[in-house]
């Protein structure tokens, strides 16, 4: 989820490092910049969880609002954990969840249900 999120331009300088070719310690390193947010910098884990709020936020007026208050209130860190009273308001809820978090660039993965229908419905990818 972290490597979904993008640093502001300038705070990438705060994430450098440094590379050397073909792993050849007596050449200079080659500087580079991360362009999003990595695993294990303390503000990770709260800036993917505010990009992925204020996707919600963003696109409220364009999905319902089950699926907007499901990533607002239903979502820890990446895994969201949600349960509805049927297999159509679960199939109706994932496709909402792809698209609406689509938006902001989230790829919703690892599906688990105990619905077949449901699992069938998603892309073989997901």
């Amino acid at each position: 989820m972290f490597y979904e999120v993008k640093l502001p331009e300038q705070q990438q300088d705060y994430l450098r490092f440094y590379w050397w070719p073909d792993a050849d310690l007596n050449t200079d390193p080659e500087i580079y910049k991360m362009t999003v947010h990595i695993f294990g910098a303390v503000s990770s884990p709260s800036c993917s969880n505010y990009a992925l709020k204020r996707t919600a936020y963003d696109n409220q007026d364009k999905f319902s609002e089950v699926a907007v208050n499901t990533v607002l209130k239903d979502f820890y860190v990446d895994d969201c954990l949600k349960s509805v009273k049927t297999e159509f308001e679960a199939i109706n809820l994932c496709r909402e969840l792809r698209q609406l978090l689509s938006k902001g660039g989230f790829n919703l993965l690892k599906w688990i249900s105990n619905s077949r229908e449901l699992l069938n419905s998603l892309p073989v990818t997901e």
